[in-house]
């Protein structure tokens, strides 16, 4: 039977790396090829989308939409990993009010420089940083510039030394990083207990499947419901049916004009659909589509 291509959206719980619940999906429902759109730590819990097939040629397509996360801090306390699973790194006793806080939340929006912390996926000379910093090594990471859209305040305890966060943010940015920012700023310490990735784009956490609805499924045609189809995913993308000789073309990989559909515009992502079960990946120049990806929709 004609094997699966599209998006599950999948809503990850606490304690499971995201490769995990992709290699335990994979092996229940004998998926190829699978991969996923921003990994979420272990202990992060929300939206996870897998992609699945052909669709796994899309996912750079899909990880630079704009991302939603609430997050709790506690603090006076700094861990390893900035999150619970570390060990006490610092403690004080300083636990910011909730006017300061409101204070600086603004020098945490729109273009910031942020340093990821030394528990992440990033690479160092082509190795994850936190490979290194489990067998103890000591190295540098460079601080990058990130996008923060807004980052609110909405809930503040002084008593219990904790506080809720919601953040939108461009990829690329480190939720444990702003934390342990903001509280640098705030002259204390503190470290994530909860991160939760309620939305990518228009995709919500309450539209998203739970690892175990998944694994309790009896057969692969129980998921296939709630496969979503590329075009669908890809939604923030333009995109224009073709169905004529042009088709054949793209399919080689060649440019072909679209003057008559969009004049000579220029869009730097371009999705050709058809009804012959192709879509095509790419840019436009002047009113040509150049092809970058083909996949079998």
């Amino acid at each position: 039977w004609k094997s699966m291509n599209g998006w599950l959206m999948l809503n990850k719980p606490e304690g499971f790396t995201s490769n995990y619940c992709l290699n335990i999906l994979k092996k229940k429902f004998n998926l190829k090829k699978t991969g996923y759109a921003g990994t979420l730590d272990p202990l992060a819990t929300g939206l996870l989308p897998i992609a699945i097939g052909e669709s796994t040629k899309s996912i750079k397509y899909f990880e630079n939409l704009d991302k939603t996360y609430l997050f709790k801090v506690r603090w006076g306390i700094e861990t390893t990993t900035l999150d619970k699973e570390g060990v006490i790194l610092k403690k004080n006793d300083i636990i910011p009010a909730k006017s300061s806080i409101l204070s600086i939340l603004n020098k945490f929006k729109g273009k910031i420089l942020q340093t990821p912390p030394t528990y992440s996926a990033v690479r160092i000379n082509g190795r994850r940083a936190y490979d290194l910093a489990r067998k103890g090594l000591k190295f540098n990471i460079r601080p990058k510039e990130i996008f923060v859209n807004n980052i609110k305040l909405l809930k503040h305890d002084i008593i219990q030394k904790k506080s809720i966060f919601l953040i939108k943010c461009k990829t690329g940015c480190y939720v444990r990083s702003i934390v342990k920012d903001l509280a640098k700023l705030l002259n204390t310490v503190a470290y994530c207990t909860q991160i939760d990735r309620r939305r990518i784009g228009i995709f919500t956490k309450k539209r998203s499947l739970k690892l175990d609805f998944c694994m309790n499924m009896k057969k692969k045609e129980e998921l296939k419901k709630f496969i979503l189809d590329i075009p669908e995913v890809l939604y923030h993308i333009p995109q224009i049916k073709l169905d004529d000789k042009r088709l054949e073309l793209i399919k080689n990989g060649m440019k072909v004009s679209m003057y008559e559909e969009i004049g000579s515009s220029n869009f730097e992502n371009y999705i050709i659909s058809s009804s012959k079960h192709i879509l095509a990946l790419g840019t436009v120049k002047s009113g040509y589509f150049y092809p970058k990806r083909i996949l079998k929709a």
